[in-house]
Formats: C-alpha cells, sequence, structure tokens
C-alpha cells in the first residue's frame, strides 16, 4: 500500500497496536487525512484537509428503512469561519483535478440534492423547512401472509450449518473460554460513555468539562487489598509492558474482581488538542495484542491485562 487517505477517523485511537499502524504509516509515500480536529492522525499526515464541521455544511441525504422509513437533510445553519471545505467539495475538487469531472454532473451539493429528492417525487425545498419526510409504516418482519425465507440451504435459521461444515468449521459454535488473567493483572476491558463520541469529542470546550478525564474502575474489595482508594492516580501496565498516562481509580461493586475497564478516547498525546492532551489513560495504547475471528474476520481486543501500579 502507498497512498492512505483517511477521513474523520483517527486511527491511533481506533485501531489495535499502535505500533503496527506507526509502521504501515512510515511504509506509505502519501497520507492525507480529513478532520476538524488536529489529531494524532492530524500528526503524521503528509497533507491535512481541514474539514468544516456538520453544522457548517450539507451532508449526502439520510435515507432510511427502518418500522417508519425516511429521508432527513443535514443543512447548514453557520458559515464555516475560516478556510475549512465540506466533504463534497473536497471530493468534487479533486476528482476534476483528476479528470474525473464527468462522474460529478453537477457544481453544487444542492444541485445534486435536489437532483436526488426530484427523482424521487420529492422536493428539496420542503426537505429544507421540514428536515425529514417519513413514509408509510413497514411490516416489522413479513409481509402479511407470506411465509418467511431465510437465504440458507434449508431456506430456514440453521444452528446447525453444514455450510461450515463443508469448509472444516464446527457446524455449531462451541465456546471456547478465554485465557485467565495471569497473576496480579486484570483483563483490559473498554467501553463508551455518553458524554463523548470515540476520541473526537474529548476537546470540545463544553464536552470537555463534562468529563474531563475517564478514571479506571477496579473492584472495590481489590482495590482495599491493595490499599487504593477512589480518586487515587495510577498507572496500568500491559503484559508487554507498555504504561499508561496516569488515571484516576474508581473503587466500585460495579466491576468483577478479575478486569479493570477504561472509557475510550482519552489520553491523547496531540499537544495541540490542549485541553484533552494528557488527561486520563488511553485504553488503546494498552491493546497491543488482539485475536481475528477465523470465520468473520472480526477483531477480538478485548485481550490484554494489566497491572496497577500507585501514583508516587
Amino acid at each position: 500500500m502507498k497512498g492512505w487517505f483517511t477521513y474523520a477517523t483517527n486511527l491511533m485511537q481506533a485501531l489495535p497496536n499502535e505500533a503496527e499502524t506507526i509502521r504501515a504509516i512510515q511504509n506509505l509515500d502519501l497520507l492525507v487525512v480529513v478532520d476538524v480536529i488536529p489529531s494524532e492522525m492530524a500528526g503524521w499526515a503528509d497533507v491535512v484537509l481541514p474539514e468544516s464541521v456538520y453544522l457548517e455544511r450539507y451532508d449526502d441525504l439520510n435515507v432510511e428503512w427502518f418500522r417508519e422509513p425516511f429521508v432527513a437533510l443535514r443543512q447548514p445553519v453557520v458559515d464555516a469561519p475560516n478556510d475549512q471545505k465540506p466533504n463534497w467539495w473536497m471530493a468534487r475538487e479533486l476528482a476534476r483535478k483528476l479528470g474525473l469531472e464527468a462522474y460529478y454532473p453537477w457544481k453544487t451539493i444542492e444541485d445534486y440534492l435536489d437532483h436526488r429528492l426530484s427523482a424521487a417525487g420529492l422536493s428539496f425545498a420542503e426537505l429544507q423547512k421540514t428536515g425529514i419526510v417519513h413514509g408509510k409504516p413497514q411490516p416489522v418482519f413479513f409481509d402479511q401472509g407470506l411465509a418467511p425465507t431465510f437465504p440458507t440451504p434449508s431456506g430456514k435459521i440453521e444452528f446447525y450449518s453444514t455450510q461450515l461444515q463443508e469448509k472444516g468449521f464446527d457446524p455449531v459454535p462451541k465456546y471456547t473460554p478465554p485465557a485467565p488473567p495471569p497473576p496480579g493483572s486484570f483483563r483490559l476491558l473498554f467501553g463508551r460513555a455518553p458524554v463523548h463520541s470515540f476520541g473526537r469529542t474529548q476537546n470540545n470546550p463544553v464536552l470537555h468539562e463534562a468529563m474531563e478525564e475517564n478514571e479506571v474502575w477496579v473492584n472495590a474489595a481489590v482495590a482495599r487489598r491493595a490499599g487504593l482508594a477512589s480518586g487515587q492516580y495510577v498507572r496500568l501496565r500491559n503484559q508487554d509492558g507498555v504504561v499508561s498516562n496516569r488515571v484516576r481509580l474508581r473503587a466500585t461493586e460495579r466491576i468483577r474482581p478479575d478486569c479493570v475497564y477504561l472509557v475510550h478516547g482519552f489520553g491523547h498525546t496531540a499537544t495541540r488538542l490542549r485541553r484533552a492532551y494528557g488527561r486520563g489513560a488511553s485504553d488503546t495504547q494498552m491493546i497491543t495484542r488482539y485475536v481475528t475471528d477465523p470465520l468473520m474476520g472480526g477483531t477480538g481486543m478485548q485481550v490484554n491485562f494489566v497491572s496497577l501500579e500507585a501514583e508516587v
């Protein structure tokens, strides 16, 4: 791979094994980053294309086939303060410079949206006023009176898969218990908080005020035995010797004794993220190992173990 074009994704916070990501970047001829914040990924970029934020731009139509289908429009409510550009403008300008303008037979996003909506018998001007158009409610599962069918050899839901068996896999999935943590270590779990979106909003002044940093959740009984108390700062050391930023401990009954937990998206190392820089611990930096599912390719990342070290 020679070129990488990343859009609104801080791969330093999103991918396991940061060292692998850095090696991949160092082997590129070109790295382009489109973002609205000076993220860690932007620091590695050869070219940064600053995008207008969602309140400053049109996006493509949101068409959803839910129980009650709808078409929704995101439209700008304020002008971009500097020279940020919307994603559609970047794509069209790059295509134009590459001689691919024929694939963009419109000059503005309003022309594009109006064409799509008109072809569906809808009005762009009306959608600008209402923001959303609701469709006719659909059946929850199957049309009335029709027998359900499934894309399997039997046409039914299959708990025993002959297709898996033919490929050399277990026809009925077998549970494989995870490895227990080494003595004195804890399985590292991670998740989300309703305040923040992934690792993108920790520098936002309003959201930063609501949640400045994450905490490491530790079982209360385990914390007492270790002489640790809520509010105390600790560091995490994983099985490969990687040490985290300092992070505040939270002793709680809401986690099992062999695990610890971090809210994802903290521990930023990009110095231009003035509020988020150095606040809390990065779960991603602790995830130096992962397991790939042989059937569907999913990545298991909660297979790392950490020990706790009191901050002096």
